[in-house]
């Protein structure tokens, strides 16, 4: 067998990377660094040398189509004249010599993943990713195995990706890393100058120089719920009042995640007692779930394309909520009169715009609403590299769930405030009644004045 010759040379900022010994990593570092490519190459050398048999590794992106266009390319083409056969495109996977496999996967499909065992996985962008996603789906492809995983990507405001950082800094089991612009010394001075003067500072520090307290830029509701953060609006203890009703407002996807969020009235504004979001499931994962959760429901707010019926079951959302009550009585204590609503159509801005009317009124259980408020913070407007501006339409991605039914929420709490508003107070003036004679005598006595003047 001819003797195998990988074609990478890595950056010396990355060479300690490559010779780490510990099991988990995690990497921040500035734009075009060449993280990706390190990262790539990373998975061949282990897959080369393993001695596993049926090794797999996985690179795994914000989205499948995102990670084809960053990480195949250099995956095909670092190992040209390495593989078993040619790359397989509509996997996108390759296979060496010793059986060994490395596939690229987008995180918006964490299906795709379930089941699967790995002996090591790049997560690149993890901040863009679905917080769960690590918990309920990763970790558990890499523990019979004992795979060991890198986490990477660029700064983007106070998250999952920054707190992972901030502990692996101090652990003795994680390998930790930070490159910034400034300290690098990969891209020229010049080029970095020009960066400054076409960049805002919080897109250079939080994109080239790795700061994580920089604004996120394009962000809706980021700042608004740092203000309520430090005026005690999110709570240890637990909001939930037993002897009130619950409302509820969800977000269905057909394709992407059904998201919940639910609160109660309170004198001051509204107790946000608990969120809940899955992936993949049917409508009745979501019966159970509302029956399990123990509420006392008032209302159950959907949004208004619940009522359409699907091709795949003839039936509608709403429909089928119903439909597994009447089947198992005794599974779904709720019965089968689910008090529910269908939320107003309205356009997304104008459900934004309630939204930042609403939060100011919102107290948080910190603990049951951790996830949804992770994805209000990271809901941020589209950017457009045409224009090199944000749009006014928003981001859809992993946030985008939660924030939809955010909005459901909000519309329904702000026209709930509209009605209980009293009617504004309403003046008549009576109009004071008018005789002609007195006015024409007036009149009259006005002139015979004049003529004596005369």
């Amino acid at each position: 067998m001819s003797e195998l010759v990988l074609d990478y040379e890595p950056r010396e900022q990355f060479i300690p990377f490559h010779q780490r010994t510990e099991r988990w990593a995690v990497m921040v570092c500035h734009r075009r660094a060449g993280k990706t490519v390190a990262c790539v190459n990373e998975l061949i050398i282990r897959a080369l040398y393993t001695k596993k048999k049926n090794a797999k590794y996985a690179y795994v992106g914000p989205y499948r189509q995102q990670a084809k266009e960053i990480a195949w390319s250099y995956l095909k083409e670092s190992t040209e004249g390495l593989r078993a056969g040619p790359p397989r495109e509509s996997e996108l996977r390759i296979r060496l010599p010793n059986g060994s496999q490395i596939t690229i996967y987008g995180a918006d499909n964490p299906d795709s993943l379930r089941g699967l065992f790995f002996d090591g996985i790049i997560l690149d962008e993890f901040g863009d990713m679905r917080p769960s996603l690590l918990g309920e789906v990763i970790l558990p492809t890499l523990a019979d195995r004992k795979g060991w995983m890198v986490v990477i990507g660029t700064a983007k405001g106070r998250g999952d990706f920054s707190e992972m950082f901030d502990n692996s800094v101090t652990s003795e089991i994680w390998y930790s890393f930070m490159l910034k612009a400034s300290q690098s010394g990969i891209l020229p001075d010049e080029e970095l100058a020009l960066l400054k003067l076409n960049m805002t500072d919080d897109q250079y520090r939080q994109e080239m120089e790795c700061d994580f307290d920089a604004a996120i830029q394009g962000a809706y509701y980021t700042n608004l719920i740092n203000e309520l953060e430090d005026d005690g609006h999110f709570s240890d203890e637990p909001l939930y009042d037993p002897e009130q009703k619950v409302y509820a407002a969800a977000d269905i996807g057909r394709t992407d995640s059904t998201c919940f969020w639910f609160w109660q009235p309170r004198m001051d504004g509204y107790a946000i007692i608990d969120s809940y979001s899955m992936h993949g499931e049917g409508v009745e994962h979501y019966a159970r779930m509302l029956d399990e959760k123990g509420y006392d429901y008032e209302e159950i707010w959907l949004p208004w394309d619940a009522r359409a019926k699907t091709l795949a079951t003839g039936r509608s959302v709403v429909e089928q909520l119903y439909e597994p009550h009447d089947l198992a009585p005794d599974i779904y204590p709720l019965g089968s009169k689910l008090p529910i609503r269908i939320a107003p159509k309205l356009d997304v801005n104008d459900g934004i715009n309630a939204a930042r009317f609403i939060l100011p009124k919102c107290y948080f259980d910190r603990n049951k609403t951790i996830d949804g408020v992770k994805a209000l913070k990271a809901y941020q407007r589209r950017y457009n590299e045409q224009t090199n501006a944000y749009s006014d339409k928003p981001l859809h991605n992993w946030a985008s769930d939660y924030a939809d039914a955010f909005r459901y929420l909000s519309l329904v709490c702000k026209m709930t405030l509209i009605e209980k508003q009293p009617p504004k107070p309403t003046f008549t003036m009576e109009r004071p009644k008018i005789q002609l004679q007195p006015l024409w005598e007036e009149r009259e006595s006005r002139r015979r004045w004049t003529k004596l003047r005369i």
